[in-house]
């Protein structure tokens, strides 16, 4: 009893592990932020072992992993098990929240995506390296003792030991066995062959419940309905207008927000989907003006503000909607025709994702007003 709940305690100790593994080949940026600073120093320290931080949850597996029987099974029963669950949540991801799965912006990582792909290839390397190298180089015991069944002795191969023919022939043979099928006999041998009937059915139907079951993921993940650009951009307008309220009163974006106002602002920027309306029709649009009479005054302020992604504070452009969760923002500015006052170009301003991404744009901005100066 001991032993199985013990056997029980490491999958689920390996399944976190696996869990964990998945994590860190998706978002690694997550567990160590980018650091402009750390960026510059050389030598040994854990930011630069970074691309490496994937061996601690593979660790942390072996450990558990050689703790007790059933390696491999465990092993490959806690990664398949994590790779099965990612594929079922990834299309409905996809569908609610496609910042889990791709990246938001450029210079962030593959998400998802690409740790679905190492993800893979390291289950592959796992299968060849433990199905067939290391049990190549390290049988079982009883793999052991069948290689052990054909061993001869060198002794009795020695040339000094030779025999002949009639030596050979005048040792006592060993009675050769006969099998009778008497009734009795025939009785057993129906039933070894029901009983091999009953393993080769079982077995065809775990293998069938197998195909089925990929075949139901494939379809799952091949299937799932994806909304169109349409629907996506009027899920992204009603989500980055969630906020929650601090302490003091100031409402914040929430890190959904966050990525919806990231992939609203830019398809504005894009497409010039604000030019020609006024500012009060822009606000209908976005929805703005749904929103609470302070919140509202928030992400309207148009105030210059300091972004750590731009150098100079010289702008002419007019901040339009501000959205951000106290460390990152996304800025829509808008430049407008002094006519009519409408809008007559976007831009999209994002600041504070990632500080290595920020210092690379404000030094090239700084560059750029150099050379122009």
């Amino acid at each position: 009893m001991f032993g199985k709940l013990f056997i029980i305690l490491r999958f689920i100790l390996c399944l976190l592990g696996a869990g964990a593994l998945l994590y860190t080949f998706s978002y690694p940026d997550a567990i160590i932020p980018p650091d402009p600073y750390m960026e510059e120093q050389s030598g040994l320290s854990l930011y630069a072992l970074k691309p490496f931080i994937w061996l601690i949850p593979v660790v942390f597996m072996e450990l558990v992993d050689i703790a007790g029987p059933w390696r491999n099974r465990i092993w490959f029963s806690a990664l398949f098990a994590v790779l099965i669950l990612a594929l079922i949540a990834y299309p409905v991801l996809a569908a609610t929240r496609p910042e889990v799965v791709a990246p938001t912006f450029s210079y962030q990582g593959e998400m998802l995506n690409g740790g679905l792909v190492s993800y893979v290839t390291f289950i592959s390397v796992s299968l060849v390296a433990r199905l067939v190298l290391l049990a190549y180089a390290f049988p079982a015991e009883d793999m052991q003792e069948q290689l052990e069944v054909g061993f001869v002795s060198a002794s009795v191969l020695d040339p000094a030991n030779a025999r002949t023919v009639k030596e050979i022939a005048a040792e006592e043979k060993a009675a050769i066995p006969s099998f009778a099928f008497k009734a009795g006999d025939q009785r057993i041998a129906t039933r070894f062959r029901l009983i091999m009937k009953r393993i080769l059915l079982r077995s065809r139907i775990a293998n069938a419940s197998i195909a089925g079951g990929v075949l139901l993921l494939i379809l799952w993940v091949a299937l799932f309905p994806s909304p169109s650009p349409d629907e996506a951009l009027k899920r992204d307008m009603r989500t980055m207008l969630e906020y929650r309220l601090t302490q003091n009163g100031y409402p914040l974006a929430t890190n959904t927000a966050m990525h919806a106002a990231a992939r609203v602002i830019k398809y504005i920027s894009d497409h010039e989907s604000l030019a020609g309306m006024s500012p009060a029709e822009a606000e209908q649009w976005l929805g703005l003006d749904k929103l609470p009479e302070g919140v509202r005054t928030w992400m309207r302020d148009s105030r210059p503000i300091k972004l750590a992604s731009v150098r100079s504070s010289r702008e002419i452009r007019t901040r339009f909607m501000t959205i951000t969760d106290g460390t990152r923002y996304c800025v829509l500015y808008v430049r407008m025709n002094e006519a009519d006052g409408s809008i007559i170009l976007s831009e999209f301003q994002d600041s504070g994702w990632d500080a290595v991404a920020d210092e690379a744009r404000r030094n090239i901005g700084t560059d750029w007003s150099a050379y122009y100066k």
